[in-house]
């Protein structure tokens, strides 16, 4: 394994959860596709469209406006093995118990088709969504061997990449489109260590590190519609290198990719997706999604990163209940490129209200996790071999505002 790698594998799999680094996807950053397992891909609304510009050709006529934002509550528990005299394992020990509550933004975008003297094969959509953010606090009491307590432990981490995407859709006819989306991406990402001891002879240690990301993304999708109950789309999504400036008060104690400026690579993505509406009372819809990402051909400073290819599944449905709102359910499995411990799952719900001309959805999502630290140097408060468990649940609720306006 290259030093880089080793690097990045100290912090995720040592203790830290994998969102600590890679940051926390939010998709389409629709509360629609939240409540139905992460679709976002095949989510038609002005967001989902940033993402999959080929759904313009199916999206309403006239200009559509969404507005999203959602809230992450995410619990860890971390314990260790507890050994006698005679160096026997006795139980488990919790040694860490953490709650963070956070709040983000989704994103703001438009969507206008048939607006003006523009020709109906011709749509557009714009807007700022946020693609990933930064979210982690962990605090710990610090004990030896003989389990007295020698001083305390903090890491929080916080930021979030803004995109500004544009995108275009050609539709030459009812069962087909093809659009391209290009949008800038920026942000930051801050962590700050500090410990603190017990003893007054051991100095106390504040760290520091900002780093201040940039970008280009790309994509390409087409859509299918051979029935008019039936749609399939394919994409790709090709990012260039994040450009990335890092600055550090205090010593740096922990592993990083580098003290100075430095691009990291983006993977590349392929999508594919459908959408079912089988006509039934309920007009209910079903929506499926896989993706695929190029992750184990990352490299920095031509050294490989280290990671494995990932791929994911979403599943959905939507139901219109009788007199009431539109019910979501939906599933999420997403394999993790650091390690098969970390993979993910996510189940979801969500409810869809109608108010005069607004569109008011509410989703949730909750994704449970389990993984110990096992042969992975981590922060140096851990150590190779450490029995430490980590259990975590993620519990995300977005809700989004929208309406379609006749032009």
């Amino acid at each position: 394994m290259s030093i880089i790698a080793a690097g990045i594998l100290s912090f995720l799999i040592a203790g830290l959860p994998e969102v600590m680094w890679l940051g926390n996807p939010v998709g389409s950053a629709s509360a629609v596709s939240c409540g139905m397992g992460g679709n976002g891909f095949m989510e038609v609304s002005a967001l989902g469209i940033l993402v999959n510009p080929s759904l313009l050709g199916i999206a309403d006529h006239g200009l559509q406006v969404e507005f999203a934002a959602g809230m992450d509550f995410f619990v860890e528990k971390r314990t260790r093995r507890v050994y006698d005299q005679f160096e026997s394992s006795i139980g488990e020990s919790e040694i860490a118990f953490n709650k963070d509550i956070g709040f983000f933004p989704g994103g703001v975008a438009l969507a206008f088709r048939g607006w003006g003297g523009l020709p109906e094969s011709l749509a557009f959509a714009a807007g700022w969504r946020v693609p990933a953010f930064y979210g982690y606090t962990y605090e710990r009491t610090m004990r030896d061997a003989a389990y007295v307590i020698t001083g305390d432990e903090r890491l929080d981490v916080s930021g979030l990449l803004n995109e500004f995407t544009m995108a275009v859709s050609f539709v030459p006819s009812d069962v087909f489109s093809f659009g391209l989306a290009g949008g800038y991406v920026t942000g930051s990402r801050d962590v700050t260590w500090e410990v603190t001891y017990v003893d007054p002879s051991l100095d106390s240690i504040h760290s520091h590190q900002s780093e201040s990301v940039s970008g280009i993304v790309t994509r390409g999708s087409i859509l299918f519609s051979p029935d008019d109950r039936v749609f399939v789309s394919a994409a790709l999504e090709y990012p260039m290198p994040l450009s990335v400036t890092p600055t550090f008060d205090g010593p740096v104690t922990w592993n990083v990719l580098s003290e100075t400026d430095y691009d990291l690579d983006m993977p590349m993505t392929v999508r594919l997706g459908s959408i079912y509406i089988p006509g039934n009372s309920l007009r209910s819809r079903f929506i499926g999604e896989f993706f695929w990402s190029s992750d184990g051909s990352l490299e920095l400073d031509g050294e490989n990163l280290g990671l494995k290819n990932s791929w994911g599944v979403n599943a959905g449905v939507e139901n219109t209940l009788p007199g009431g709102p539109v019910a979501r359910f939906g599933f999420g499995y997403k394999r993790s490129p650091i390690a098969s411990s970390l993979d993910r799952m996510n189940f979801a719900t969500g409810l869809g209200f109608s108010i005069g001309e607004w569109n008011l959805d509410i989703g949730a999502s909750f994704s449970p996790d389990r993984w110990r630290q096992t042969g992975i140097t981590g922060l140096p408060s851990f150590v190779s071999g450490d029995s430490l468990t980590i259990e975590e649940t993620d519990t995300r609720v977005m809700f989004s505002i929208s309406r379609v306006f006749d032009l």
